[in-house]
């Protein structure tokens, strides 16, 4: 999947000018992508906009913008990309990467149906970050304030409709939008919400699989420190975990290709989970409150593997289960045969997704309460 991807640094694009309005969402500069690799038909951009962490805390994020070259005429409906974990620090982020599209799922598709969409690295509260990782509020922030400033871009036109589609973490902060957009920003029209292997209820997803723990529990610890004042990290760790936790915190997930390396033999450094979640009273409550357990007013689909072994199927159905209880509307789809990586080109997830995503562009109605589907 990442042969022959590199990543460049992060350079003067991603530094906020001196001067930064108050305002949320405001574009504070764009540019053509270059030196990029691009579907055939596609052309991008990226986006440096103004967003908030939560009601006292001020960000930059930078989002990268893709849309067909030759778009239908008219005003363009808007999917709002959020993305899997990569890493907490801005080197980590998609739009660094040569190939920033990667793991957005039907990319023909959206160029032949000339939607355009605006994935967002998520925010960034000082250089060097952490992002609000698995932190719903931040997360949602950052997303729909990158719609806002995609909205000012002079190269588009895009209607009021936005479909908001995430995977794992991103469907954690998918999910975590549709529950935060009529509160923080109801100007924008959410046409649905798709989260695919979604980090829902990221206690019980740790609970139920240790690696998971081991391997991200140092990102959420160091993104809890940074943005909840009762959490610290080295509260957060179990104490023989510490040091090889720190020095997971600081690596990327994916590229450069050393550095996934070093985190999963750090992972063999430590027995049992990295995180103190049992000792830990403030961490578990900070986990519980960021579960997506909230009511999402826009039309929900929950998409699942049944081979995932990193959101194991089982929370996904809990999580369900505990939502339509509390009379959420949704469609939950599973795939049998498809594990975490169902947002690969040529997935079974594709066609349904964007025959899902059409129809709410297209308003057309949902049934009521809870329905499931099997493919």
């Amino acid at each position: 999947m990442f042969a022959g991807v590199t990543v460049r640094p992060p350079d003067a694009f991603y530094d906020p000018p001196a001067q930064v309005p108050d305002r949320p969402g405001a574009l504070l500069r764009s540019e053509p992508l270059r030196n990029v690799t691009l579907p055939a038909g596609m052309q991008g951009w990226r986006i440096l906009y103004t967003t908030t962490v939560n009601d006292t805390t001020r960000a930059t994020a930078v989002a990268t913008v893709f849309a067909p070259i030759d778009p239908p005429a008219g005003p363009r409906p808007l999917i709002a990309w959020e993305h899997g974990t990569t890493g907490l620090q801005q080197k980590c982020m998609p739009s660094l990467i040569s190939a920033p599209t990667l793991g957005i799922p039907a990319l023909d598709r959206i160029i032949s149906a000339g939607w355009v969409i605006v994935a967002t690295d998520y925010s960034f509260a000082e250089k060097g970050g952490p992002h609000p990782y698995l932190i719903g509020e931040g997360e949602a922030r950052a997303a729909l304030d990158s719609v806002r400033a995609a909205r000012q871009m002079s190269e588009l036109t895009l209607d009021a409709r936005t479909v908001v589609w995430g995977h794992s973490q991103g469907g954690h902060a998918a999910l975590w939008t549709g529950i935060v957009a009529p509160r923080y920003a109801p100007e924008i029209e959410i046409a649905g919400v798709a989260a695919i292997a979604p980090g829902a209820n990221v206690r019980n997803i740790l609970a139920m699989n240790q690696g998971i723990d081991k391997r991200l529990g140092p990102y959420v610890a160091q993104s809890y420190s940074r943005f909840y004042p009762d959490i610290t990290f080295e509260q957060a760790v179990r104490p023989e975990a510490l040091a090889a936790a720190r020095e997971i915190a600081g690596l990327c997930g994916f590229l450069p290709a050393e550095e996934p390396l070093r985190a999963a033999a750090l992972t063999t450094t430590f027995e049992g989970p990295a995180l103190a979640i049992r000792s830990n009273a403030a961490l578990s409550a900070r986990l519980a409150q960021n579960s997506a357990d909230h009511q999402i007013p826009a039309p929900v689909v929950i998409a699942q593997g049944a081979e995932d072994d990193v959101v194991p199927p089982a929370a996904t159905a809990t999580y369900v289960k505990e939502r339509c209880a509390a009379g959420q509307r949704l469609e939950y789809w599973t795939f049998a045969g498809l594990d975490h990586g169902m947002v690969q080109p040529g997935s079974p997830l594709e066609e349904p997704l964007v025959a899902w995503t059409a129809a709410r562009f297209a308003n057309q109605p949902l049934p009521d309460g809870c329905t499931r589907k099997s493919f």
